[in-house]
């Protein structure tokens, strides 16, 4: 049977600002969820963005395409509730967005929504802002009676907060294609790809650990991704204060080719993050046979430790060490890469997007 599905999400892979992992994850398994039934992705009206229709997946938008960004995002949430009645639908998938991830949407309707975990951000905000919105999103959380869970990590979060939520466990993904990459490596450079975002993806914790490297790496490091104005200016200065700007080269949002090489060619991958979910970038970095290094995080436990090198978490020491000592050490980064892509092997978008397909049936069918 053919359903009507609407997934809200503030960002989306076109966004100039952010365009992260969570938007190509939604992408991912819209697209194949197309082929069966009509699906609409609802995001901000970033600069530029319009309807349009892309791989069968309808995305519609809302806002404005101007203001400061992070702002935007909380006047997503707040403009989310009148959307409900805005689309014919029969389930809703909304995508917790920072910085009190939920909207309560089933406030607002008898129609089913479902909570889709990309991220809980509201410990991460409560730090970095020093206001409640990790309370609030607890408190939000009780609105709901379905979510999916990225990891088995954030599936503890959501019962502790709301313990009569039904909750499905699926990861982000990467493609049945990039599983199957044989590639030939080049080690020339270290890598961070992702959002410029200093509060998450902790490039302040990135940069402290690489000016402590000693000796310092012999191989540069390239920092690739795209953030807003104020991160990206933020990181042009700290490169200068700290006295790394002759050896990290910054190459702004790159586009597939780039990125293929940027892993291709990567030594390392470099994942400082103080909070994530289920990341699509170390994913593709074990499909390259690139070893991660990561923070010791709960967010992250799926990651095993024969596959990544991690460390205490925001210890930057001991990440400057670990990088020093795993780029010293040929044998051990072939291991790890070995074993990185024969663990990847069980995240192919195609069988998740089934499980995703399975879980929204189960919830129409015993309505």
């Amino acid at each position: 049977m053919q359903r009507t599905i609407l997934f809200s999400n503030y960002d989306a892979p076109g966004n100039p600002y952010y365009g992260g992992g969570g938007a190509h994850a939604i992408h991912a398994v819209a697209s194949r969820l197309a082929r069966r039934h009509a699906v609409t992705v609802l995001t901000w009206r970033y600069p530029g963005a319009r309807a349009e229709v892309v791989d069968g997946v309808r995305y519609e938008r809302v806002g404005f395409g101007r203001g400061d960004p992070r702002l935007a995002q909380l006047i997503y949430q707040f403009l989310l509730p009148v959307q409900l009645r805005r689309f014919e639908w029969d389930l809703w998938i909304e995508s917790l967005t920072p910085p009190f991830s939920t909207a309560c949407l089933p406030w607002f309707t008898r129609r089913p929504v479902v909570a889709l975990t990309q991220v809980l951000a509201g410990k991460g905000m409560t730090r970095a802002y020093r206001l409640p919105f990790a309370t609030v999103e607890r408190l939000g959380l009780r609105a709901y009676r379905y979510a999916i869970a990225l990891s088995a990590h954030l599936q503890s979060e959501l019962l502790a907060a709301n313990p009569r939520l039904r909750v499905a466990v699926i990861p982000n993904g990467v493609s049945r294609d990039l599983i199957e990459l044989q590639v030939e490596r080049d080690e020339a450079h270290l890598l961070f790809l992702g959002r410029l975002d200093v509060a998450q993806k902790g490039l302040d914790l990135l940069l402290d650990a690489l000016a402590q490297s000693q000796p310092p790496p012999t191989l540069p490091v390239v920092i690739a991704g795209a953030g807003t104005p104020r991160d990206q200016a933020w990181l042009a200065r700290r490169l200068a204060e700290l006295g790394l700007a002759k050896w990290v080269r910054t190459v702004g949002r790159v586009g597939p080719a780039e990125k293929h090489e940027l892993l291709r060619r990567a030594q390392l991958l470099l994942l400082p993050s103080r909070f994530e979910a289920s990341p699509i970038v170390p994913l593709e970095a074990c499909c390259y046979a690139v070893p991660v290094v990561l923070f010791d995080l709960p967010d992250l436990a799926e990651l095993p430790p024969h596959a990544c090198v991690k460390v205490p978490p925001w210890d930057t020491a001991a990440y400057a060490q670990a990088i020093v000592t795993l780029a010293r050490d040929a044998p051990r980064r072939r291991a790890l890469g070995q074993a990185a892509k024969a663990f990847v092997r069980e995240f192919d978008w195609d069988t998740l997007a089934a499980r995703y397909e399975d879980f929204f049936e189960s919830i129409l069918e015993t309505r």
